[in-house]
């Protein structure tokens, strides 16, 4: 029964983990459980972001940032043609870019943001530690698959990823 239970625990983390990944890498607040502060009077500055998994700032999708900077194009249009069902992998083919090169961008991008959480205080070594783990795999799936499928991880009104 407790082996039954471990696995369970195990799996329902690594859900969560993909799940806020994707979101922290496509800058889908839903997606990776951040929540930005609505209250905050017109006259403030805004907190600060909050890093999703892998030390992406889910606000403005670093991740994604990184993916653009490395083919060549706009965050926004890397954006649109995700929402239209591209993979960032076939927008590197199409941009004649190496895919490889997508994704060491984008985990020396979430090592840095990760990193810089801890010299900021806001995750300990032991978290940020977490958040790399298997971060080439995680990074490397959703280059080429996309981002979760609703169920997946996302919540329920993300559009389907193809």
């Amino acid at each position: 029964m407790k082996r039954n239970n471990l696995i369970a625990g195990l799996t329902l983390t690594a859900g969560l983990a993909a799940g806020g990944i994707g979101g922290a890498l496509l800058g889908i607040p839903g997606v990776s459980g951040a929540q930005t502060d609505t209250t905050t009077p017109p006259t403030e500055q805004p907190a600060p972001p909050i890093p999703g998994p892998g030390g992406g700032n889910c606000h403005r999708g670093p991740g994604l940032e990184a993916a653009a900077t490395a083919l060549n194009v706009s965050v926004d249009d890397l954006r649109t043609q995700l929402r239209d069902g591209k993979t960032i992998a076939a927008v590197a083919k199409e941009k004649g870019v190496d895919v490889q090169k997508v994704i060491d961008a984008m985990v020396a991008d979430a090592t840095q943001r990760t990193d810089q959480a801890v010299k900021d205080g806001k995750l300990t070594a032991e978290q940020a530690a977490q958040r790399k783990q298997n971060l080439v795999a995680k990074i490397t799936k959703m280059v080429n698959e996309g981002r979760p499928q609703r169920g997946a991880g996302a919540p329920p009104d993300a559009p389907p990823a193809n």
